[in-house]
């Protein structure tokens, strides 16, 4: 199966490629709204590209979710195509 992922959902993967990151990291660092990034990561994951590493509560209280990208991506095209 062939996936083209769209521009937003290809920064996230890339973000996710470089190292475990939060959605509000991602959020943070592309100006992507944080509900979009949940939105892409939760497709990401249904397409088995993306996975959570880490969940934890921080100081504040707060739930953290850490994600990385599962598979080796060539980004060196301007569309991803993933080969599943």
């Amino acid at each position: 199966m062939k996936v083209r992922l769209d521009p937003a959902s290809k920064r996230i993967l890339v973000a996710l490629l470089a190292s475990p990151k939060t959605p509000g990291e991602v959020s943070r660092i592309y100006g992507i709204p944080v509900a979009t990034v949940w939105e892409k990561i939760r497709r990401l994951q249904e397409l088995g590209l993306v996975h959570m590493v880490l969940t934890f509560v921080d100081s504040a209280g707060e739930m953290r979710r850490y994600f990385e990208a599962t598979l080796p991506i060539d980004t060196s095209e301007e569309d991803v195509v993933v080969e599943l």
